[in-house]
């Protein structure tokens, strides 16, 4: 299978040259105009707190709500502080950084990967909210349950049983480390991590490119893009014919999914540090599935609670419990894969 899609990409890259060059340009561009200027401090930041003692004063803070709600280690902290505040893949990233310097077991990095990865608030208040709905407070609202989304799957995919010694080492960090020691370690790491965003962004920019004709052919195809490449999805939802009940339940569903781009980053991080991603895809299925339930939930309760734009109201009423018929189906699916993973194992 590998050897076939190996081949069908080199064929679409030879024959299709224009299409991969305006992918690579929307991809570099999207990297540099949205994607970095918002990630980049926050790599920086992600190691500084795991190489100094703020990480340690964090982990005591958080240590019994980690250990009663998720069976995590203490040390898991900071991947879930800057998962949710961070945007992706800073999680992915801190929790790589941890079980890199020992920390952080095997096991419980991959147990925390699965629901630390989540959007900023400035992407939820900024691209969602205002550039989608036109309401920051919509973006905040989408924010707020995209968190309580992914400590919910948290409840569902990190609550494994694994005991607390569970290959974890001591951390290979010098205890006198000075500043610029710390520093310079951490912008070096950001900046490899920032390649390899910007690589994946790029990649899936120049598929989308390659797709689009198949993309175009089908109902609301443009939505689609969101599997993809999280910012093209959302950016395709504003002119969609669909009610904004249907919209913010769309939108909500590919913020916690995350599309198949941010999904390749944490893998690529996640490779060379040894982490685990077991369970990972299931997990932002559940997330995504979560996130827009919670919001079709809290729209059909309270409809101005979001303070969106004015409806579009082409779309017939029955639209939404369709959407709410795959809301349900996907949840299912992915409770039944981590059930199923876990059994093997």
């Amino acid at each position: 299978m590998k050897l076939v899609l190996s081949l069908a990409l080199f064929c679409a890259f030879l024959l299709f040259p224009t299409a991969c060059a305006d992918g690579v340009r929307d991809g570099l561009a999207l990297a540099a105009g949205q994607a970095l200027p918002a990630l980049f401090p926050f790599f920086v930041a992600g190691g500084l707190l795991t190489r100094s003692g703020l990480a340690q004063v964090l982990a005591r803070l958080a240590a019994r709500p980690l250990a009663v709600l998720y069976r995590l280690p203490s040390e898991a902290a900071p991947a879930v502080v800057l998962g949710l505040v961070g945007g992706y893949p800073v999680g992915a990233a801190t929790a790589a950084d941890l079980l890199r310097q020992g920390t952080l077991s095997p096991g419980d990095a991959a147990r925390v990967n699965r629901f630390c990865n989540c959007a900023s608030p400035g992407f939820c208040i900024g691209l969602a909210g205002l550039g989608i709905f036109g309401s920051a407070r919509t973006g905040a609202m989408l924010y707020g349950i995209h968190v309580l989304a992914a400590l919910l799957t948290g409840l569902f995919t990190a609550r494994e049983h694994a005991p607390v010694s569970a290959a974890r080492t001591a951390p290979r960090r010098a205890p006198n480390e000075s500043f610029s020691a710390v520093f310079c370690a951490s912008v070096q790491q950001a900046a490899s991590t920032a390649l390899t965003v910007t690589a994946f962004l790029t990649i899936f920019c120049v598929l989308l490119q390659l797709f689009d004709p198949l993309l175009s052919m089908l109902p609301y195809g443009d939505a689609c893009s969101g599997i993809f490449e999280l910012t093209a999805g959302l950016d395709a939802l504003a002119p969609l014919p669909l009610t904004d009940s249907a919209k913010l339940t769309l939108a909500s569903f590919l913020l916690g999914f995350g599309g198949l781009a941010v999904q390749f980053q944490v893998r690529a991080l996640a490779a060379p540090a040894g982490l685990p991603v077991d369970g990972f895809a299931a997990a932002k299925l559940l997330h995504g599935a979560f996130a827009a339930a919670l919001t079709a939930l809290l729209t059909r309760l309270s409809p101005d609670v979001f303070a969106a734009s004015a409806p579009a109201e082409s779309v017939p009423p029955h639209g939404l419990p369709a959407v709410f018929s795959l809301i349900l189906l996907l949840a299912a699916f992915a409770i039944w894969s981590g059930k199923k993973a876990k059994n093997a194992v």
